[in-house]
């Protein structure tokens, strides 16, 4: 019998009983729950108490790892996974209730694979309707799985994953970048090598929030890093040239310049964008990946949104 684990670091309140009560709704019972709360302030205890099911725990860090490196956190929380899948959720994003039936069900129909995706759904605050991501084949390659990412056709965003256990294990758990910025996106991608499974639906809703990590500013230094960093990872991978026809086209986007345009698109609409003219010069010093030229193309851009 195949179990999901959902591991949930949690810091915030405001949405953890919602984000609970969605995996509760499960239609497929064959699943845990554990709740790890990262010493928030909030009575993140007697909410998850509130809930009288026996495949919810709750574990309290006798210290925050979270604040200081949160992908050690996020590793922390997975060696307490006993399912033969794990799901890394938020405490505010929401799980549709067919997710870990059709998550088992793609494990058992493709067991060669260590990573199950599903299409993403993004609400609001409110809990409404924002836009809907790219549905996939139900199997696809690492060359197409890559593609789809590279090409910006598939949104990531750590919780619509399911990790094989022993895996995810076998590689040391979660890829570490600056504050977790582009681990989401690593980690599956190394974990594609024998293909990923597909959900045919968006079972899984991402929470817009200014309360997400990536929404906070004082860690704009941080992010250009990360940006560097899983640029020059991605450009590491030692994919072979595919022997299929059809595959050549995904493998060749890896091997043009298209990586160098992304990773400066990616400065400037993930952090240039939004800084003040006075920190720009600051900032497009830890763009280390950009040339002279692509700066000076940013300060452009920035100098034409203003206007």
């Amino acid at each position: 019998m195949t179990k999901i684990s959902f591991i949930m670091p949690a810091w915030k309140a405001r949405f953890l009983q919602e984000a609970i009560a969605s995996i509760i709704a499960q239609t497929n019972p064959d699943w845990e729950l554990v709740v790890i709360d990262d010493c928030s302030p909030e009575p993140l205890q007697a909410i998850v108490e509130d809930f009288s099911d026996t495949r919810i725990r709750y574990i309290r860090n006798e210290k925050n790892l979270g604040g200081k490196n949160l992908v050690k956190q996020w590793n922390h929380c997975i060696s307490f996974a006993t399912g033969d899948y794990i799901v890394l959720a938020a405490d505010d994003d929401v799980y549709k209730p067919t997710f870990c039936g059709e998550c088992i069900r793609l494990a058992n129909k493709y067991p060669e694979v260590d990573l199950i995706h599903s299409s993403v759904e993004q609400i609001d605050e409110e809990g409404k309707h924002l836009w809907d991501d790219s549905i996939l084949p139900e199997f696809t390659n690492k060359y197409e799985y890559l593609n789809w990412w590279l090409t910006g056709r598939s949104f990531t965003c750590i919780g619509n994953f399911a990790f094989k256990r022993t895996a995810l294990q076998e590689m040391g758990g979660f890829i570490d970048f600056p504050c977790a910025f582009g681990s989401d996106i690593a980690t599956p991608i190394a974990l594609s090598r024998n293909g990923v499974a597909n959900t045919s639906e968006m079972l899984f809703c991402f929470r817009q929030s200014t309360q997400h990590l990536s929404a906070d500013s004082s860690r704009f230094k941080e992010k250009l890093e990360a940006i560097s960093q899983l640029s020059e990872w991605l450009q590491a991978i030692d994919y072979e040239a595919p022997d299929n026809p059809e595959d050549k086209a995904f493998y060749e986007v890896k091997n043009t310049d298209y990586l160098h345009k992304k990773v400066v698109y990616d400065y400037f609409n993930l952090v240039i964008c939004f800084v003040p003219a006075t920190k720009l010069p600051e900032y497009l010093k830890f763009c280390r990946l950009a040339t002279l030229k692509d700066k000076f193309m940013m300060i452009l851009r920035w100098i034409k949104r203003k206007i």
